[in-house]
């Protein structure tokens, strides 16, 4: 989405949990519901004053488009969905940030564009908005670009990463590289029936922010209370079966919980399950078991993750 305007700040704050970044950075924000649950969670970027570039999960696109609109002042802000005009790329790896300064003049180090950074540059002869951000886990871009630029950017990119042993991945590469990073992904670990304290996106709300955001009252409410229960993220000893979702979670021979999503990690060679825990349960290495297909698979619950876990890599 591209919301523009002088009024596009405050709508931004008004509407978004967490705090709204200056003009050149990201932000990552949910959105709440009035009752404090999670309805988006979204990236924001400001590219140039009182412009912003807003992205979340392509399917939601509908549901967030009403949301935007009911809540759009009566002037001062222009709100378009630009999902089918302004698509392109992602690249990420080790190699991602020299393959990104072989098709650009601009400058695009670390110490020029940062982490959560975002810059307007051409990328071969394409004119391209750059976020510095992946969700891979990895040092990584996403490349904007017009719909009809979309071709020459991906030819552009093939050429000049030929020689870094730049391949295509997909959806099912990328939830894979996500597990070793803990991150959740939207209507798994994110989703209306959930709340930023049990998920762990509370480090993303603004709870001091002056503005009275959507949801603020019952963010605060359960934020006091605190969270009956937490994602967890569990190394399973699974065989020839991964947890998908939904499985149960026992500890002493009762259900305590269940499983969001899971999957196999083939840069730490094991099997990950995500899943909500009761607060009271929540302890580096806890033992538990996950029923998948019928047998019960012992599992352990890990709170750093298994790639970068202090960002010190992803931030270089």
């Amino acid at each position: 989405y591209e919301v523009s305007g002088p009024g596009a700040h405050d709508y931004l704050d008004r509407i978004m949990a967490g705090r709204i970044p200056a003009v050149g950075k990201l932000s990552l924000n949910p959105m709440l519901s009035p009752k404090g649950r999670i309805i988006g969670d979204f990236t924001v970027a400001q590219l140039s004053p009182g412009v912003f570039q807003v992205t979340a999960s392509f399917g939601a696109q509908a549901y967030h488009m009403r949301w935007f609109e009911q809540h759009l002042p009566e002037s001062g802000v222009s709100l378009r969905n630009v999902s089918k005009q302004r698509i392109g790329f992602q690249i990420a790896g080790p190699k991602a940030q020299e393959l990104l300064s072989r098709v650009t003049r601009a400058d695009v180090s670390t110490a020029a564009m940062p982490f959560l950074s975002v810059r307007e540059i051409d990328v071969g002869q394409c004119h391209a908005i750059v976020q510095r951000v992946s969700y891979t886990g990895d040092r990584g871009y996403e490349i904007y670009v017009p719909w009809h630029q979309q071709v020459a950017l991906y030819e552009v990119l093939t050429a000049a990463g030929n020689d870094l042993g730049l391949r295509p991945f997909g959806m099912r590469a990328m939830m894979s590289l996500r597990l070793d990073k803990s991150f959740g992904s939207w209507m798994r670990e994110f989703k209306p029936d959930y709340t930023p304290l049990e998920t762990g996106l509370d480090r993303f709300v603004d709870y001091d922010k002056p503005v009275e955001f959507i949801g603020k009252a019952a963010a605060l409410a359960d934020r006091e209370q605190g969270a009956e229960r937490r994602l967890c993220t569990f190394e399973v000893d699974a065989s020839d079966a991964d947890a998908v979702a939904w499985e149960p979670i026992w500890h002493d021979g009762a259900v305590v919980g269940y499983v969001t999503s899971g999957g196999y990690s083939h840069y730490a060679q094991k099997s990950i399950a995500f899943g909500f825990i009761p607060a009271g349960l929540v302890a580096e290495g806890r033992q538990v078991e996950i029923e998948i297909l019928g047998d019960m698979i012992p599992a352990r619950l890990y709170t750093a993750p298994l790639f970068d876990p202090k960002n010190e890599y992803l931030r270089g």
